[in-house]
């Protein structure tokens, strides 16, 4: 009951990573039972995906603010491997309504590629700095 009334006191964009960081803790734990079920290949990188949003789930909770260093980790390692950033699933559903609505080239959607894994890590980052300096301010009172 007190890490509720603590995370309904968090501003929207720390719940907002909060929620993300649980929705990827599912997406992982699904494709980690998919890996199991069919091949393994990508087992090891889900299995630290699911690490890093666990960690990153419970120290919001727990006001810990180097939270902020498994953001920039995760940050990185989806920088060089399959994308896999916290906002991935709110730029996706805006990649899919734009392509809906404009039905965009093949050579605008390579664009778009870029543009994607920018606005991603871009948001991972400011994620990160938000979360290490709203808790740092808050236990420094």
């Amino acid at each position: 009951m007190k890490s509720l009334s603590r995370f309904l006191h968090f501003p929207l964009f720390v719940q907002l990573i909060w929620a993300f960081c649980v929705l990827g803790t599912l997406i992982n734990l699904w494709l980690i039972a998919h890996d199991l079920l069919t091949d393994p290949v990508l087992f090891r990188l889900h299995l630290g995906y699911l690490i890093l949003y666990v960690g990153q789930v419970v120290f919001i909770l727990l006001e810990e603010k180097y939270v902020s260093a498994l953001t920039v980790l995760q940050g990185i390692i989806a920088l060089l491997t399959t994308v896999d950033f916290i906002f991935t699933p709110l730029l996706q559903a805006i990649g899919h309504t734009y392509y809906w609505l404009f039905s965009p080239s093949i050579e605008s959607l390579k664009v778009y590629q870029y543009v994607f894994v920018a606005l991603g890590f871009t948001l991972q980052m400011a994620g990160a700095a938000y979360l290490f300096f709203y808790f740092r301010l808050k236990t420094s009172r």
